[in-house]
């Protein structure tokens, strides 16, 4: 993954590694944004592959398994929009 390489992903390293911010429990994040479905119309269409989860949700599942170096969760709550195409 990309943002892996990130200065912010280093330091995070360092203050999980360093246990400054103690005993992590939980971690909430959120990946989104405005896309224009004209410029990317793959991300709207099931037939050609595309899908939020499949193409953003992937960085919100990295950043769970770096902070809780691969462990599986106990639990796992999402929420989403789902939009007219289905997805």
């Amino acid at each position: 993954m990309w943002s892996r390489f990130f200065p912010a992903y280093d330091q995070l390293r360092k203050e999980l590694s360093s246990g400054s911010i103690g005993d992590v429990k939980g971690l909430t994040a959120y990946c989104g944004g405005a896309f224009d479905r004209n410029k990317v119309r793959w991300l709207f269409d099931v037939k050609l592959g595309g899908g939020a989860v499949k193409t953003l949700g992937v960085y919100n599942v990295q950043l769970a398994c770096l902070v809780f170096n691969n462990e599986k969760p106990d639990k796992i709550c999402v929420n989403a929009q789902v939009l007219d195409t289905g997805e």
